[in-house]
């Protein structure tokens, strides 16, 4: 009797280690990846470097979320300006050219702006869901808005698959620079989580002075003519990545709230940003008399004063303390409906039929008042954009693309962290 027993015990202990074995060896790339997984998604403090490590707020920045509000604005005033036919429309040298170019160069700072505000929240974290989710937007924007002008206007689009590749529409610039910087985002939000502000300071002015106070020797030079950083005056990924830095910087050390003093911080700031732009319409208005050539002058992200405007506004902004309730729902309103403005204003379609050369009309009254109309147009724009974006965003909240987004970033990540352990597997084996 004992001896059976002992038989079906050893039987049993057989099977179960059969069966445990078994079961390890069907799920050895399972439980492999799910470690893998939990490694690079779910850092906690103790396995985390200190150096990654920095407790954050959760609490939103509204100045921040209004910055977006004003830079998109200003965006559509300078397209208006350029684009609409005020700007060119006017006799060099002249008063009114002057003061035209006094105010674009004023909204030039509003792309800096939005580089600057990507570095200022985003250097925290980093998800692919975000950037899947601007790219589903642009396509929309992109295909929709064509698909409506062939069917208002057939003659106008005359390939209407061209707009479905919206990495390829020149015009969504920003976009497709944002969209190659993003990729490689994780490093450099890890080299400036790493930083100290000193030396986070000190790199930021050297590529200040580099970058965009150096870069502005070939307007003044013969020899040294050409754009040999090849920057294009700022539409390309590399200033984006630039002004990513100046944002990361901000957004880690720029955390000062001024409550009794805010008077003293629109002063200072808007002092700052008159004087800047006053001074580089001295210098536009010396290369006028000296080269007769401004084109390179009018629209250039990476020009000294430019940058210093967007900060001064970056710096003022996100100081500011917004405790109005009605100010702070407009403000949450607006805010995530700005990338949607520039996607619809800006679209090559839009851009020839609805605001090339459709604003020279506002040079019929004096100077003053055509800026002041200026800004009338602008707001009408930026009311029509936004109301359309939002139909856009309540509809893309039926469908859950948003969870949609998630969901194809996981998809992703299991898929990467799969293939990088095949080829550690076949390392390993080797």
């Amino acid at each position: 009797m004992n001896i059976l027993k002992k038989y079906n015990d050893d039987s049993i202990k057989f099977v179960n280690t059969y069966k445990a074995n078994n079961y390890l060896n069907k799920n050895f790339f399972k439980n492999k990846l799910e470690k893998e997984i939990l490694f690079l998604n779910n850092f906690n403090e103790k396995n985390k470097p200190n150096f990654l490590y920095q407790k954050q707020s959760n609490k939103r920045n509204l100045g921040i979320d209004f910055a977006r509000i004003i830079a998109i604005y200003l965006i559509i005033n300078h397209h208006i300006l350029y684009h609409g036919g005020p700007l060119f429309g006017t006799k060099q040298l002249t008063f009114e050219n002057n003061l035209l170019i006094f105010f674009n160069t004023l909204f030039c700072s509003g792309v800096n702006i939005f580089g600057i505000i990507s570095g200022f929240v985003g250097y925290r974290t980093h998800k692919y869901s975000n950037i899947i989710y601007l790219l589903i937007q642009t396509s929309f924007y992109n295909f929709g808005i064509a698909y409506f002008f062939k069917k208002m206007k057939p003659k106008t689009v005359a390939n209407l698959e061209y707009f479905l590749y919206p990495l390829f529409i020149t015009d969504y610039w920003y976009f497709n620079a944002y969209f190659i910087l993003y990729f490689f985002l994780p490093l450099i939000n890890m080299g400036i989580q790493s930083m100290d502000k000193r030396g986070m300071g000190i790199f930021n002015l050297s590529i200040f002075l580099f970058f965009s106070c150096f870069n502005q020797i070939k307007h003044y030079s013969i020899t040294l003519s050409r754009d040999f950083f090849n920057f294009a005056n700022g539409f390309n990924y590399i200033w984006l990545l630039i002004l990513y830095f100046f944002g990361g910087y901000f957004g880690k050390y720029n955390n000062v709230k001024y409550k009794n003093n805010e008077f003293i911080n629109i002063l200072v700031s808007f002092s700052i940003i008159l004087f800047v732009t006053f001074l580089r319409n001295i210098i536009i208005i010396y290369k006028l008399k000296h080269y007769n050539n401004d084109n390179g002058m009018k629209v250039e992200y990476t020009a000294p004063s430019c940058v210093i405007i967007s900060i001064s506004f970056i710096i003022f902004l996100s100081r500011l303390n917004i405790q109005a309730t009605f100010l702070q729902k407009i403000i949450s309103f607006f805010s995530p409906l700005t990338f949607g403005v520039y996607l619809i204003h800006n679209h090559l379609l839009v851009r020839i039929y609805v605001i090339k050369d459709k604003y020279s009309w506002l040079l019929k009254y004096s100077s003053f008042k055509c800026i002041l109309l200026e800004f009338v147009e602008s707001l009408k724009i930026f009311i029509l954009c936004s109301f359309i974006d939002y139909i856009r965003l309540l509809l893309f909240k039926i469908i859950r693309i948003r969870e949609i987004c998630i969901f194809i970033q996981s998809l992703l990540y299991k898929i990467g962290n799969r293939i990088i352990f095949l080829f550690e597997f076949i390392i390993q084996i080797n």
